[in-house]
């Protein structure tokens, strides 16, 4: 039994353009997966443009997006 549904039931979801040029919505369980799944998109080129909770317009916007895809890019290990 989950001691707190509401939180439990929280989803994170990352918003990016697709390939057809439509934005499309990815929903993940955790801030810390969204956020790692949102960086490795912008990794490949992808636009991503929200990162966030509740109604889709309440996202984290691209600037501080891209702040933090500075910092996990300079964080993550290198191969090779």
């Amino acid at each position: 039994m989950v001691k707190h549904p509401e939180i439990a039931a929280m989803a994170w979801h990352v918003q990016f353009t697709g390939s057809g040029g439509a934005a499309e919505v990815l929903r993940f369980s955790t801030p810390e997966l969204a956020i790692e799944a949102a960086c490795r998109m912008l990794d490949e080129n992808c636009d991503v443009f929200g990162i966030g909770t509740g109604p889709l317009r309440d996202s984290i916007d691209r600037d501080q997006i891209r702040r933090i895809y500075k910092l996990w890019a300079r964080a993550r290990p290198r191969i090779g």
